[in-house]
C-alpha cells in the first residue's frame, strides 16, 4: 500500500467529503484495515484527529446485498459512540457509479434516522488518497494492520 500524505487525506476529507474540520484535527491520522467479517465487506478505517471516523468500502459485487449498508451504518455509529468520536462518515468507493446509490442512500438514512453526525458518501476510486483506493477492488486481500499516516 502506498502511503497517503497528510495533505492528501486533508484534501479528501475537506474537499471531497466536505468536512469543515479545524486544522488541529489533521495533526493525527491513523489508517486501519478491517477484514471482511460475517457478510460485511472489508473496510479501510481512517481516524482523523481522534474525532472523525471514516469507513471506506467497496460496494458488493452483487446488488442488492441484503443489509450490508445497514450493518455498516450500525457498526460505524457504534464505534463512533463507543470511542467518543464526533462524526462517522461511510464512504462507498467504486470504479463506476453505484447503480443502486439512491436505494442505498434511502436505506442508510433509515438506519441512522435522527443521527445528524452520520453521513454517507459515494466517490470514485480516483478521488481516494493513495492507499485507500485498494478498497474498491473486490477480492483483494485485506489485513488488519494499522498504520499512522501523519502526526
Amino acid at each position: 500500500m502506498t502511503g497517503a500524505s497528510q495533505a492528501d487525506v486533508e484534501h479528501f476529507v475537506r474537499g471531497t467529503l466536505g468536512c469543515g474540520c479545524p486544522d488541529e484535527v489533521f495533526r493525527s491520522m491513523v489508517v486501519s484495515r478491517l477484514p471482511a467479517f460475517a457478510g460485511r465487506p472489508p473496510i479501510v478505517q481512517l481516524l482523523v484527529g481522534s474525532r472523525l471516523l471514516i469507513h471506506v468500502v467497496a460496494p458488493p459485487a452483487v446488488e442488492p446485498a441484503n443489509g450490508w449498508i445497514e450493518q455498516l451504518a450500525a457498526n460505524g455509529r457504534s464505534t463512533r459512540d463507543r470511542h467518543g468520536y464526533n462524526r462517522f462518515r461511510l464512504v462507498v468507493a467504486s470504479l463506476a457509479p453505484v447503480a443502486s446509490a439512491r436505494e442505498l442512500t434511502e436505506r442508510f438514512a433509515r438506519a441512522v434516522v435522527g443521527d445528524d453526525k452520520a453521513h454517507l458518501h459515494f466517490v470514485g476510486t480516483d478521488q481516494l488518497p493513495p492507499g485507500l483506493e485498494a478498497t474498491a477492488r473486490q477480492g483483494e486481500a485485506q489485513s488488519d494492520l494499522s498504520r499512522t499516516v501523519a502526526k
